[in-house]
């Protein structure tokens, strides 16, 4: 299977991470993101061993990015718990760990984003110091309690700012009027592509879709990723009522069978 599929343990959400790495071993594919709640159960030892023994490189893992700043500076749990999660990440050999920035600490946007900016410094630092690189994700406002950043747009309005990466998933910025463009003049920021489809006419979420079974034009935003140099994985990423219903692994199976194809008719 092409070098650049990564396929997430979010596809297979009734397994541990140690499992989950086998069932992408099993796929074929050589890489694998993973929530940090699902390592810090299954442990990061028994994980980082699973992934030597599978020849799965753990390239991602989630964290707690969202820190608490509700006292003008972020509190001191809120910057343990993301050292923390960078620890867990860094000791599975993952080399980005992204996550959400938190709610709106002020009714303007600006502001909000002025104070995250100043608070999440150290912990570039921190990470860095470990070999990671942290990444921010936008995703739908109707995450608005967990983000206040809904669009890649957003995201590169502070990523930069803070020295932040950002995780590009399709599902949620595809719609954008100036994905393309973007893209193109801030490929250097993307430190992780997630790719799943999405029906039309879906109404709630959950709602991703298998590639090619939606209207997401996710060929074309991969053909402008490697266009504008994006050098990392496409990490395949299920969930919702359509994955359950197809079965997981054969959702996986299919999504990764699809993303081979299309980077090797693309020469990535």
């Amino acid at each position: 299977m092409h070098p650049r599929i990564s396929v997430s343990g979010l596809c297979f959400p009734e397994l541990s991470a140690v499992d989950a790495l086998a069932a992408v071993a099993g796929l074929g594919a050589a890489n694998a993101s993973l929530t940090g709640a699902k390592v810090r159960e299954s442990g990061a030892e028994a994980v980082a061993a699973a992934s030597r023994r599978h020849g799965v490189k753990i390239v991602t893992t989630t964290g707690a990015l969202g820190l608490d700043l509700s006292s003008g500076q972020a509190s001191g749990p809120s910057l343990r718990r993301a050292r923390e999660d960078i620890d867990l990440a860094a000791a599975v050999g993952a080399t980005v760990m992204y996550g959400l920035v938190g709610p709106r600490t002020s009714a303007r946007w600006d502001a909000s984003a002025d104070a995250y900016v100043n608070a999440v410094g150290e912990l570039v630092g921190y990470a860095a110091d470990r070999g990671l690189t942290l990444a921010i994700e936008p995703t739908s406002w109707l995450y608005a309690d967990l983000t206040f950043i809904h669009s890649f747009h957003d995201a590169i309005l502070v990523a930069p700012r803070a020295g932040l990466g950002i995780c590009l998933d399709a599902f949620h910025v595809w719609t954008e009027a100036r994905l393309r463009e973007d893209i193109s003049e801030h490929a250097g920021l993307i430190a992780h592509v997630q790719l799943s489809d999405m029906v039309p006419g879906s109404r709630a979420l959950p709602c991703r879709a298998v590639p090619g079974e939606g209207g997401v034009p996710l060929a074309a935003i991969v053909r402008w990723l490697l266009d504008a140099g994006y050098a990392g994985v496409f990490d395949c990423e299920l969930n919702g009522p359509a994955i359950d219903a197809t079965g997981h692994r054969a959702a996986a199976a299919q999504t990764a069978s699809w993303l081979d194809t299309l980077l090797t008719e693309l020469g990535a």
